[in-house]
């Protein structure tokens, strides 16, 4: 509702910045004029603070594509790697083969997370990280706050896994297990940058490549496998030289006994033709 609010009293803006970031940012600006008394270059430890606090805060608005089994990207980011792998057991996911998508957020990013399908939120898993570990230098790194979120639908599943330091409140979750999401929907937030691992389906269509940038809630990142795909239509159809859908080797097709127009005996002498219509007229036996 938030978001919400400030979307209806802000329509000019395509983004902004959250209250409790603000207030934290002028906390910090405070704490660095107190400092300076003592030091003037102290100061500036509170100003970094200010900035980190300001970048923190930054959202944008977002306008999903509207595309039916569309895979949207959950974060603003660098595409790393895509690379086939089985999913962390910790995502719960049902078939564990999976394309996974490595994407790389810089801590200028914009702190929302979106939804990559639309569906249900059929897992959620979070670990707390370590206030000794500032920042996702790697992926896998010890310490991280690491959070997995398993999404489903129509029986298919992708799943997300959310990394980034443990200093500070760095992750916020705004949704629940079993909560019906559409696509692009905001559950979240993930300030000051990180790592987002997103796990697809090994037969999903894929439309990104390493090195490209990513706009979270907007970038296609595939499409999941639908019921009207070209092979279930084609399995439905049939292929040259097989049988007609409903007849099995079993049955006998009959064939007509038409002959060929190159093989049926016209004459071409009208005058035969009439001959020949009298002289079956004669032979057709009496009533």
């Amino acid at each position: 509702m938030t978001e919400d609010l400030e979307r209806k009293t802000t329509p000019w803006l395509t983004g902004g910045l959250d209250w409790e970031g603000v207030a934290a940012a002028l906390a910090c600006l405070l704490v660095g004029l107190l400092l300076s008394w003592v030091w003037d270059p102290l100061f500036w430890v509170g100003f970094a603070a200010m900035i980190a606090a300001l970048m923190a805060a930054r959202w944008s608005n977002r306008v999903a594509p509207d595309l039916a089994n569309g895979i949207v990207a959950p974060c603003d980011g660098v595409v790393v790697s895509v690379t086939r792998t089985d999913a962390p057991g910790e995502m719960r996911m049902t078939d564990s083969a999976t394309t996974r998508i490595r994407i790389s957020s810089s801590p200028a990013a914009t702190n929302r997370l979106y939804a990559p399908i639309a569906g249900s939120l059929e897992s959620l898993i979070t670990e707390d990280g370590e206030h000794s570990v500032p920042f996702a230098m790697r992926p896998d790194a010890d310490g991280l706050a690491v959070s997995y979120l398993l999404f489903e639908s129509r029986a298919q599943q992708v799943g997300v896994r959310i990394a980034t330091g443990g200093l500070g409140p760095r992750q916020e979750l705004e949704a629940e297990t079993g909560d019906i999401m559409r696509l692009g929907r905001v559950f979240g937030k993930r300030r000051l940058g990180g790592w987002c691992d997103v796990y697809v389906p090994a037969n999903a269509g894929q439309l990104i490549w390493p090195g490209q940038t990513l706009v979270g809630g907007e970038t296609v990142l595939g499409r999941l496998k639908s019921g009207m795909d070209e092979d279930e239509f084609e399995s439905m159809s049939g292929e040259a030289g097989e049988l007609p859908l409903g007849v099995t080797d079993d049955d006998e097709i009959e064939e007509d006994d038409y002959p060929e127009p190159d093989e049926a005996d016209t004459p071409d002498d009208p005058a035969v033709m009439l001959a020949r219509l009298k002289e079956a007229t004669k032979n057709k036996p009496e009533d």
